[in-house]
């Protein structure tokens, strides 16, 4: 969690956490200030970047 205080300190407009064992992706966008729960096979959009997504598999 410190960690997580200290990029969104430092400016970082999204921070991802990957977690390959629960098969999850935790997004927390600072700028709209929530945080999103996927799971690996869903589409992810990237707010940084407009259309954008990643799917984790």
């Amino acid at each position: 969690m410190r960690k997580l205080l200290k990029y969104e300190a430092a400016g970082v407009r999204e921070y991802w956490i990957v977690d390959p064992d629960k098969e999850r992706v935790m997004v927390y966008d600072f700028k709209r200030e929530t945080t999103m729960e996927y799971s690996f096979g869903e589409e992810i959009p990237v707010a940084i970047y407009e259309g954008f997504t990643i799917k984790m598999e």
